[in-house]
């Protein structure tokens, strides 16, 4: 049936394809979802099977009162073949979590757009997202229910007992736990190479060097800006993040999924990694050290020279190689005042981050430390255009923060006369706006702007202080933000040493101009990568390519960009190993990695990455042109 109809009526079941390009059925009743009313605690419960060949990205689509743009899009990922339970509560529409929680069958949700109330939706529509080629959903039953409702699972087991997909086979596939165990002693064998040809002890290139400080620094050499190692070489910084046995599927609920579990070990509620089982049965208790001195060395030999975020602690410690580091967890405060933004005027807010910034106390004289960052994609930030201050002035409920808004209103007008006149609103005093406000016109909405730049400032400066008082050394690396939707998400960087960003783009270049132009400092990439369907996983990940060749082009084409640009310090790829077909925590199950579940090296990526690396320094310094082969693309599947 096409997809392309608006106006449905509630669905039986049926079979509804879809262009590449996606599409969506439209249910447009007065007011109504599915012709009931929407309200918080409902559920719109959807049972459906992905009839493709791959995972698919269920959309649902919210829109706000009196028509205009779709204002929350909600999107959840499909394996394929899969009778699945997709319940989506009505309370998301609110945007309050941007990662609601997985539950048995479903893959990731995002929660995407601005938020909207419930009894304000005006139009209702689910849907598929774009893909590689044309997709199928049957859609058994689609219904509004007053409770969560169960997730009942149908079929057999997805995967082997090595976790590789069942049922199907690739080049590179590991036929059996005897064949992989034998590869996985083979590599063990290998000697561990030195360090690269022409670099330090640390990395840095012997080409160049600055005056050494014995940590870590940034240098400016003309109009380029440099990370120095500790003896002085200039330092361009690569290498993966999650360095690590990693692979913890989260099985719960999912037993019938799982099939022959590996190592001898029994499946139950919570985690399980078969990238760990295929270690441990290939070298029993010893398998942390074989793995350690396997990825040691395949790390050298591709030429990273750190090991980037969220890497095993063990693994850092012997490896002796710089390292980033991402502090755990984030100041708080009693009160939050959307998704992850703290009442940031909260006294507690600061004692939490004297707290907080401890944990660097073992770090102050760790040479292999680049820098810290301070957290990883703030939630609340991915709202485009967030009016942080606006939600605070219209909650009903009080805050730290809001005062402190009041107080700078007044400092501004002066008297209350004064404001409502620009406001047009009718307070009868500046502690009135404690109460709510309602209505902003482009008077208040200009005010809440600069008060929520004020708000972010107090956001970043606060933690940012704390860290240095503990840790004065290190560099402050910043809060790696997903992206800037608007200028003043930048404020507090002047409490920064580097302004980092995670960069999904297969040309890096206009991002990083973009990211310069609103931060006018050094800035370092904190995460990309591209997948591919060729090898056993059905997602690629945020930016795909059309086979592993490609993956190889498309990884030394953005290392040589980034090495290219005067204001870049380095990128970080995600991640080391792939994502487990079943989905991680969270329901990621990319095909993203260095390696695979079995241990075995994507080898078209690795060479290509070694390439990059080699080239890198050469590049940056103006010795070698940047690569234009440009790697064969398809459309990506995330979620």
């Amino acid at each position: 049936m096409d997809a392309k109809l608006k106006n449905a009526v509630c669905l039986g079941e049926n079979v509804y394809s879809f262009p590449p390009e996606g599409g969506e059925l439209t249910f447009e009743e007065n007011g109504t979802v599915l012709g009931v009313k929407a309200k918080e605690n409902s559920y719109i419960v959807m049972d459906a099977t992905n009839l493709s060949d791959f995972c698919v990205s269920v959309l649902w689509k919210f829109w706000d009162g009196n028509g205009g743009p779709c204002a929350e899009s909600i999107k959840m990922g499909l394996l394929p073949g899969l009778k699945t339970r997709l319940a989506m509560p009505v309370s998301a529409v609110l945007g309050g979590e941007l990662f609601p929680r997985r539950t048995p069958g479903k893959l990731k949700t995002v929660v995407q757009g601005r938020p909207v109330r419930p009894e304000r939706v005006s139009r209702f529509a689910v849907g598929l997202d774009r893909a590689p080629a044309e997709t199928k959903l049957k859609i058994h039953a689609l219904y509004m229910a007053e409770k969560e409702p169960d997730y009942p699972l149908e079929g057999g087991p997805l995967v082997d007992c090595l976790g590789q997909k069942a049922g199907a086979d690739w080049p590179g596939k590991t036929p059996g736990p005897e064949e992989m165990t034998a590869y996985l002693r083979a590599e063990y064998e290998k000697p561990l190479p030195e360090t690269a040809q022409g670099c330090g002890k640390y990395g840095g290139s012997l080409s160049k060097r600055f005056e050494p400080t014995g940590y870590f620094a940034l240098q400016k050499d003309g109009d380029k800006y440099w990370l120095a190692d500790p003896e002085g070489y200039a330092f361009f910084s690569v290498g993966p993040d999650c360095v690590g046995i990693g692979g913890d599927c989260n099985v719960n609920g999912i037993a019938p999924l799982c099939g022959e579990m590996a190592a001898g070990g029994e499946l139950g509620e919570g985690f399980y990694s078969w990238a760990k089982a295929n270690f441990v049965r290939a070298f029993g208790d010893d398998w942390y050290r074989a793995w350690s001195g396997i990825t040691l060395r395949r790390l050298r030999e591709w030429g990273a020279n750190t090991v980037a975020c969220w890497s095993d602690p063990k693994f850092i410690e012997y490896a002796r190689t710089p390292y980033v580091h991402i502090l755990h967890g984030f100041p708080k405060a009693e009160k939050y005042i959307f998704r992850d933004f703290p009442d940031v005027f909260d006294p507690e807010y600061a004692a939490s981050a004297a707290r907080w910034a401890r944990q660097l106390e073992s770090r102050r004289q760790d040479k292999y430390m680049i820098g810290y960052f301070m957290c990883n994609e703030p939630n609340w930030a991915f709202v485009d255009r967030l009016d942080i201050a606006r939600m605070t002035l219209e909650s009903r409920e009080d805050f730290y923060s809001k005062g402190r808004l009041v107080q700078l209103l007044k400092d501004k007008y002066g008297d209350i006369a004064a404001l409502n006149a620009a406001w047009e609103t009718e307070f009868a005093s500046f502690e009135g706006l404690r109460e709510g406000v309602d209505k902003f016109n482009a008077a208040a909405l200009a005010d809440t702007e600069r008060l929520s730049e004020e708000m972010i400032r107090e956001f970043v400066r606060v933690p940012a202080l704390a860290l240095k008082e503990t840790d004065p050394r290190h560099l402050n690396l910043g809060m790696r933000y997903a992206w800037l939707s608007s200028p003043i998400l930048a404020a507090g960087k002047e409490y920064m040493d580097v302004f980092s960003f995670n960069c999904y783009r297969h040309d890096p270049w206009d991002s990083i101009e973009n990211m310069v132009k609103m931060v006018d400092m050094p800035v370092m990439i904190g995460e990309f990568h591209f997948g591919a369907l060729d090898r056993g996983l059905d997602a690629t990940g945020i930016q795909a390519a059309a086979s592993q060749e490609d993956r190889a082009k498309a990884y030394r084409r953005y290392i040589h960009r980034c090495a290219a640009h005067p204001m870049c310090l380095g990128a970080h790829y995600f991640q080391y190993a792939d994502q487990p077909y079943l989905g991680r925590f969270d329901g990621e199950n990319y095909q993203i990695g260095l390696v695979d579940v079995c241990g075995r090296p994507y080898e078209e990526l690795t060479a290509e990455m070694s390439r990059a690396h080699r080239e890198a320094y050469r590049i940056r310094m103006g010795e070698m042109e940047v690569t234009d082969e440009k790697p064969a693309v398809i459309e990506s599947i995330f979620y």
